[in-house]
């Protein structure tokens, strides 16, 4: 079959790799029918984590058909459709038992080091899904592939960055990046009833489709966006902020422009390891910061159900639509940031 193989840093090919198999009961073979290129899988292309190991077939955003399912599959049959979560998880530790998924301490990730226990990836006509009666959702009818696709990993994302970012109605929010996250998390922030969600990025493109989904574009080329919200709302600043990029900048940004007492959640994966923190500003604002993974499961089913009802349409976002034989220059296109959402079809 056909798969995106991580060859080396800034290295992905096409290639012919041996179709997967079946192999423990509780295991779905999916026939991949529409797979997506995230930012996440830009860390690994740039080396950086979650690491790739060469030989690997990446990606973890995809949805597909079942062909085949383990004797301990009953949720799904032969020809259903369905959506993946971004990473696999047993459901029965510690951690899973809270609800805490994302934690899971038999976490396996799609896409990233197969010979650490990393599953291969979705960038190919075919993927084995363990643990499929957890893993995988059913795809309703009336949901295209194109919709479906989000909710195993960025829409979640999105949607968990603003329930901790707790918006209430009435709210002023800022998003800081809008990215593919930041703008689904600019359509999701509007669930939850706020007057005003003002979008924060240098890219007019994206602030213009930010503006399409409810959001007050400011572009910090060529404004101090800081400044600019501060004026925007009687110099007090935002009530939430929920910071959707991962660099050093746009986190301080995100602190800076939330009021005293607001919340701060960091949505974007840090581009760095360690870094200075303004500990007594954050102490003196009285601030709340809510960081991390996205705990994506409990999200998948809601999400899928309010797509369903057209609340959410995240497939607006989808800038290019290419052939999987085509994902290297996919790849070189979105890491250029002239894309701003690649999905690929077999």
């Amino acid at each position: 079959m056909k798969a995106l193989v991580f060859q080396g840093v800034e290295d992905v090919k096409v290639a012919d790799v041996p179709k997967p198999e079946i192999k423990d009961p509780g295991d779905v073979l999916l026939k991949v029918t529409l797979s997506a290129i995230c930012g996440t899988d830009l860390h690994s292309f740039h080396g950086f984590a979650p690491p790739a190991t060469p030989g690997t077939v990446i990606g973890h955003e995809f949805v597909g058909v079942v062909e085949g399912a383990g004797p301990d599959v009953k949720r799904f049959a032969p020809g259903d459709r369905v959506v993946s979560c971004m990473y696999a998880y047993c459901g029965h530790c510690a951690l899973c038992r809270k609800g805490w998924f994302v934690q899971c301490v038999n976490q396996r990730f799609f896409g990233m080091s197969e010979q650490f226990e990393g599953l291969r990836g979705g960038q190919a006509e075919y993927v084995v899904v363990p643990l499929a009666d957890q893993t995988l959702e059913s795809v309703p009818d009336g949901v295209s592939d194109e919709q479906a696709i989000f909710v195993g990993d960025i829409l979640a994302t999105a949607m968990f960055g603003a329930e901790r970012a707790e918006i209430r109605p009435g709210d002023a929010v800022a998003v800081i990046g809008a990215g593919p996250v930041g703008l689904l998390t600019t359509m999701c922030a509007q669930l939850f009833g706020p007057a005003r969600v003002f979008v924060v990025d240098m890219v007019p493109a994206r602030l213009e489709m930010a503006r399409q989904f409810g959001g007050i574009p400011i572009d910090a080329s060529q404004t101090h966006p800081v400044e600019a919200i501060q004026k925007q709302t009687g110099d007090l600043g935002v009530d939430s902020s929920i910071e959707c990029v991962g660099l050093v900048t746009t986190l301080e940004t995100a602190i800076r422009c939330v009021r005293g007492g607001g919340t701060v959640a960091m949505n974007g994966m840090p581009g760095v390891v360690t870094g200075e923190f303004p500990y007594l500003s954050f102490w003196l604002k009285t601030l709340t910061l809510r960081a991390g993974w996205c705990n994506v499961p409990p999200y998948m089913r809601p999400l899928l159900d309010l797509i369903a009802a057209g609340r959410l349409q995240p497939e607006k976002i989808i800038s290019h639509r290419m052939k999987l034989a085509d994902a290297e220059e996919a790849y070189r296109l979105f890491d250029a940031r002239e894309a701003t959402k690649i999905v690929l079809t077999p």
